[in-house]
Formats: structure tokens, sequence, C-alpha cells
């Protein structure tokens, strides 16, 4: 059976370097995870993970009978993630270029549970305590830049249309004058090491972290 089913999905993503190789970041962000709070506890024995690690690490195909075929360095982890009372999440990993991966938690968003599935829905009420898990994503992994949305990934920033992997995921094909807290995004958070929003409309700074929140007032 499918860990998520139904939807929409409630996205929590950020981007991340990869300053060494993909077992390196893999094993770091797990690691990181076990003492994370809210808890994030992985949802599959060991023989499984280390399958969906090797997805990620090893990568496979889009075409297996095509030596030149791209490769795809992607896996789904099922997790459970403690916001709110402890609920079903896919901890999803992806790298979109040479040296950027995407890493997204997919929550279930309806505002009805689903308890055929043993799936718990998200009330407007609840959408705090995510904002403030994708805040301690950020004091936990000090990523380049996180998003908070319904049905759309951090790579949604990318002026690109382009299927990754691809060398136009990078930093500077993100427009800064585009970001902003609307019908896509209810929360971004930006690391200053990397952007300089100073300037927009409705950012909060606090040392290096950078926030746009739809809460806030222009």
């Amino acid at each position: 059976m499918t860990w998520l089913q139904g939807g929409p999905f409630l996205e929590i993503s950020f981007l991340m370097t990869l300053e060494l190789d993909r077992q390196s970041f893999v094993d770091n962000l797990l690691n990181k995870l076990k003492s994370f709070k809210p808890s994030v506890e992985l949802a599959t024995i060991e023989t499984e993970l280390k399958e969906k690690i090797r997805e990620f690490n090893i990568g496979y195909p889009d075409d297996d009978k095509d030596p030149n075929s791209i490769v795809y360095h992607s896996t789904q982890i099922p997790v459970y993630v403690d916001t709110d009372g402890n609920r079903k999440a896919i901890l999803s990993l992806r790298q979109v270029s040479d040296k950027l991966v995407a890493v997204d938690f997919w929550f279930f968003a309806s505002e009805w549970d689903a308890p055929e599935w043993n799936q718990r829905g998200i009330s407007k009420n609840q959408l705090p305590v995510f904002k403030d898990f994708l805040n301690n994503l950020f004091d936990t992994f000090d990523f380049i830049i996180g998003t908070m949305g319904y049905e759309n990934s951090v790579t949604e920033l990318f002026n690109t249309s382009e299927t990754w992997p691809n060398e136009k995921y990078n930093l500077d094909n993100i427009n800064l004058q585009s970001l902003q807290v609307d019908n896509y995004f209810s929360l971004i958070i930006a690391n200053k090491k990397y952007f300089d929003l100073q300037g927009l409309k409705r950012v909060r700074i606090s040392g290096q972290k950078q926030t746009l929140d739809d809460q806030y007032s222009a």
C-alpha cells in the first residue's frame, strides 16, 4: 500500500548543498534527524531503508537500455513526524543539479482526517505548527532556502521549466524579486549567507535567518 494517499499535500522543503558525496549527505541528514525536535521517526525496516538510500546514492537511469541516459538520484522514505501529534509523512530527497539537493517533507493536508488510510488532516489552525517545523529545520540544517506550500516545492523558485537534474537549478537562477508569500507559498526562509533579502516587503531578519510569512503585514 502507498504510504500516503489522496491529497492535497503540504510540502515543507528546503535546498542544501552537496558538499561531499551523496552517501555522506544522507548519512548526515538521517543522523541529525535522530535527535531532531519535533521527532522524525523512520517507518521502514533496515533492509528497505538501505535500498532507498541506494536509490539516492547510486541512482537509477531514465532509460536502462540507453548508456547515455539521465540518471536520477532521488528517493522517498516513509516517516512519522510529531507535528501536533504523530502523523505520516514522506521524506523526499532529490539531487536537482551537481551541487544542490532538494529535501522535502510531504504531509497529507486535507482539512478532514482519512482514518481508512490512517492519515490525519491539517486544519488551518494547525498551520503554525508546520511553520515552526520549517523554522526548526533551518536551525538544525542551516539550509540555503526553504518553503512551505500546498503541492509546491522549493524547486518552484527556480526560473526554469527544465526537468531535474539540470544545471539550470543553480542559485543564480532564483529571482529574489519574485520571492513572495502568496497562493503558492505561505512561508519562505532564506539564509543570508546565500541571499540578501533586505529591502523586500514583509521580510523579517534575525541573524542569518530571513523570513517571509503570509502572517506578516506589508
